[in-house]
């Protein structure tokens, strides 16, 4: 056997135990630190050179004498150092393009790109896991910032559309009085009226806006005021036994023996807005119900009505500000009493719900805290 074919048969086992050397070192390499991983690729890759030379000077299969030989044996044994030091660093190199081509994602606004799962060296891991989570809480910023100029828009809208009215109402009940158009008594009586009412829907909407503004749920939690479930009920009754009385609503209430809960006196304006929505809503003759009831998690009550109830679609919908059922927006109000209505009763710690059905009436379900 030629010293060449020698040569190359003892090189044969010495690349695979090189490479198997290198694929053991790179498993390892993911549970080291960085700097102890580069500390380990250079070590390996002077190691294998080392070895290389040393294996083939026992053997006696590099002659003195032979330059060639010798280069041979030296360019394999720097390629054998350089391919175990590449494949040794490989995990964190990749890692290194994963975390890089992330950055670059992100910043052209392709917000979704991750880095994922790396198997590299636990810094790399760290700024992996890092970086993804301040993606997914921009991303969740950004959206929620669309959300809100979304909302913004629409509440604009709303807003502008409902004001119209009573605003083009004012200015020209104005007009014909100030240009003499409308004379009679009785006619400007009728248009007085009308001015009124028109001032009152604005002055309600105002107010309603200001109080949306105003809600804090901690303010809620540092007012340590309380009433009675029944004071509540019957001061929103009051405002609206009139219209009830107009349209020959029957309104029945049973409180059980909740009537002496304790309870925030805000729970009054949800009140209010469920009993107003019912009324509103309910057709001459018919009846509104509220009913109520204390248990373990507080004070339930309920308010019904027979009224055309609403569409399975629109249920949704009905907590939106400037929401309404009539797609018209011909019925009064500021469009808010139900927004209000749910913002209070989350911000006092409980709940509420709408069910209804077409011509079955609407139900509002209101659980709240009991107040000591």
């Amino acid at each position: 056997m030629s010293e060449t074919v020698r040569l190359v048969a003892l090189l044969g086992p010495i690349a695979l135990a090189t490479l198997l050397t290198s694929l053991l070192a790179r498993r390892l390499a993911t549970r080291l630190r960085l700097a102890y991983t580069l500390i380990a690729i250079a070590v390996i890759a002077s190691l294998v050179t080392v070895v290389d030379l040393l294996v083939l000077s026992h053997f006696m299969l590099i002659s003195p004498g032979n330059p060639a030989e010798l280069v041979w044996v030296a360019a394999y044994s720097v390629t054998a150092g350089v391919a175990a030091a590449l494949i040794v660093g490989r995990s964190n190199t990749r890692a290194v393009a994963r975390l890089a081509a992330t950055a670059r994602s992100l910043g052209e606004n392709r917000l979704d790109a991750r880095a994922g799962e790396l198997r590299a060296a636990p810094e790399l891991r760290l700024l992996g896991e890092t970086l993804d989570v301040a993606a997914a809480r921009l991303q969740a910023g950004i959206e929620a910032e669309r959300a809100i100029e979304a909302q913004r828009r629409d509440l604009m809208t709303s807003l502008s559309h409902d004001l119209r009215t009573p605003i083009a109402n004012l200015r020209a009940m104005v007009e014909a009085i100030d240009d003499g158009i409308v004379r009679d008594p009785e006619t400007v009586a009728s248009y007085t009226a009308e001015m009124r009412r028109s001032v009152m829907a604005l002055v309600t909407m105002v107010d309603d806006l200001f109080e949306l503004a105003q809600l804090d749920a901690a303010e809620f939690a540092r007012d340590a005021r309380s009433t009675s479930l029944a004071e509540v009920v019957e001061g929103a009754l009051d405002l609206c036994r009139p219209e009830a009385a107009e349209k020959r609503i029957r309104v029945e209430i049973d409180l059980g023996g909740a009537g002496a809960s304790l309870c925030s006196p805000k729970l009054a304006r949800v009140v209010h807005s469920l009993l107003d929505n019912a009324v509103r809503y309910t057709p001459e003759g018919g009846w509104v119900t509220l009913r109520a009831d204390t248990g373990a998690e507080g004070i339930s009550l309920s308010v019904q009505d027979s009224g055309p109830g609403i569409a399975a679609d629109e249920l949704p919908r009905v907590f939106e500000a400037f929401w309404r059922a009539d797609p018209a927006r011909s019925s009064r109000g500021s469009g808010l009493g139900l927004t209000l209505a749910k913002r209070i009763v989350e911000a006092l710690g409980g709940r509420i719900e709408a069910s209804s059905g077409p011509d079955r009436g609407s139900r509002f379900d209101v659980s709240v805290p009991t107040r000591a």
